[in-house]
């Protein structure tokens, strides 16, 4: 930060640094938490700003392809129908647009638990008040949770099932994948998460030289969106059977 913008508002230093960025949409960064000043967020457009601190800006995050679902919503657990392109948790383009923030006025008291990748749809556990919320996060760890994901894969490997474990960030993980479908050198895949690592069907699949049609990160086939799909979730909660499905949306269709 020059010295002579020393005691400026942020909403003003950003368009006197960055021309392109109006004062209007420096405020709705600002607001939207997309502006770090020494790699902390500030939401405060009147905030000052000091000779030799460091102001990022990041792009809002995009709006998601649709709403929400409640899918179940009883006895302290939700589980919600999440849309391509929400992310779960604030990021650093902000919170708006988040399940999170979607959460705080749709169901309050509503808490976020597992997360999703923003590019991956559909189910995504809840819970209602911290103690459910804990009670949840145990079971995840205790892998008493099963988790079923659908993913479009090219080209289409070679087995038929294949129980995938290379560990991730020095962590035990397990993939367990199976070809429902193969199609035009492309493949559907059921998938079963025993653990919950970082993207791990992900970089399982693509470590195994199948990656998921659309995945940016890696070379696959290109498609309007990445074709994964959390598709089922069972789990006994306050002693019963909770059993919810949920099929993918428009768009997840390479194979039919």
């Amino acid at each position: 930060m020059p010295r002579a913008l020393a005691g400026e508002r942020l909403d003003r230093a950003i368009p006197a640094l960055a021309p392109s960025i109006s004062r209007t949409r420096a405020r709705k960064l600002i607001e939207g938490g997309a502006v770090f000043v020494d790699r902390v967020r500030i939401r405060v457009c009147s905030r000052g700003v000091h000779p030799g601190q460091t102001v990022t800006c990041y792009q809002l995050a995009a709006p998601a392809a649709g709403e929400p679902r409640v899918v179940h919503d009883a006895a302290d657990l939700v589980v919600i129908d999440k849309p391509v392109g929400m992310a779960v948790e604030p990021t650093r383009a902000g919170a708006t647009g988040t399940l999170a923030a979607w959460l705080r006025k749709a169901l309050p008291g509503a808490l976020t638990t597992h997360r999703l990748d923003a590019p991956t749809s559909g189910l995504c556990l809840c819970a209602r008040g911290d103690a459910a919320r804990a009670e949840v996060n145990r079971m995840l760890a205790a892998h008493e949770i099963r988790r079923s994901y659908l993913a479009v894969v090219s080209p289409a490997p070679a087995w038929d099932e294949l129980r995938l474990d290379a560990a991730l960030d020095g962590r035990p993980a397990v993939t367990l994948a199976r070809v429902t479908v193969r199609q035009d050198g492309a493949a559907l895949l059921a998938l079963e998460l025993e653990t919950g690592r970082t993207r791990q069907i992900r970089r399982h699949l693509a470590g195994a030289g199948v990656p998921i049609v659309g995945d940016r990160a890696t070379p696959a086939r290109e498609a309007p969106r990445l074709m994964l799909h959390a598709a089922r979730l069972r789990l006994l909660w306050r002693a019963q059977e909770i059993d919810i499905q949920c099929p993918p949306p428009t768009g997840f269709q390479i194979l039919t």
